[in-house]
């Protein structure tokens, strides 16, 4: 007499994680894993409108704020190392949809939010599998080893004070640590006092451009212009013609004429 075999219980969606992270990186010390649930979203291929610029659909965009609300309830500040990422999404039906394509929406979501910038993921999983009463998606988040540093493990040094900063994100092109080492590399420094152009007052600026030490001084040189303008117009001096300025002398015209006259 034969006996049926017993049923094989699948995996929870914890030990399926700590297999990607045991997969992925191995010398992690720490992972975290969050579900999302739902329909896992596949984001579309690039738009480009009629005069050649590209453009996100509004569903995509309303998509991923969606799912970056549900990685920032989890992750309450970004990875600023090596990243390694895994995704098992399970679909509720048999649809053909590239793995890709749905990394690509978590990826988007999550930068700024699980790292600071898409560089920083060294390591990447997508599986898919299917689940048509509990469509999910299954992410998993841990630090990566790799040759390849990024965030603050390639921190470099300031090019004024040497001190080391970050160029992941946004800066990556940076140079200076901060404003104050920028203006004094340009030679711009900010802890010298200038004087104000309407009061003539000493003063420290905050910014290059700064030239007045206080919205007072700013408000009288804008009521000393206008007050300037309202002057009457001055007249040529040869041919009565009214000028566009208060200075006085020829217009352009006469001066044309005779342009040595002024200097005789």
């Amino acid at each position: 007499m034969t006996t049926a075999p017993e049923p094989i219980e699948a995996p929870s969606d914890l030990t399926r994680a700590l297999a990607m992270c045991a997969a992925l990186s191995p010398q992690s010390d720490g992972m975290t894993y969050l579900v999302l649930p739902g329909d896992p979203y596949s984001k579309s291929r690039p738009r480009f409108s009629r005069n050649g610029k590209t453009y996100v659909k509004k569903e995509d965009r309303d998509h991923e704020q969606l799912t970056g609300l549900r990685f920032r309830q989890v992750f309450k500040q970004p990875k600023t190392g090596n990243v390694a990422l895994g995704c098992i999404f399970f679909r509720p039906n048999r649809q053909r949809i590239d793995a890709d394509n749905m990394l690509k929406h978590v990826c988007d979501a999550a930068n700024g939010i699980v790292y600071l910038d898409d560089s920083q993921v060294t390591a990447v999983l997508g599986i898919v599998e299917l689940d048509a009463e509990n469509p999910r998606t299954v992410v998993m988040v841990a630090d990566h080893v790799s040759t390849l540093t990024r965030g603050t493990d390639a921190m470099v040094p300031c090019e004024f004070c040497r001190e080391p900063m970050v160029v992941v994100g946004k800066n990556k092109a940076r140079r200076y640590c901060g404003k104050a080492c920028t203006y004094k590399a340009r030679g711009h420094d900010l802890s010298v006092l200038v004087p104000c152009r309407q009061c003539s007052k000493p003063f420290r600026r905050t910014t290059v451009a700064q030239k007045m030490c206080s919205p007072e001084c700013r408000a009288d040189s804008v009521r000393g212009r206008n007050k300037a303008r309202a002057q009457p117009r001055s007249e040529c001096t040869e041919c009565g013609k009214k000028l566009a300025h208060t200075r006085g002398g020829r217009c352009r015209n006469c001066w044309r004429a005779a342009p040595l006259k002024a200097t005789s």
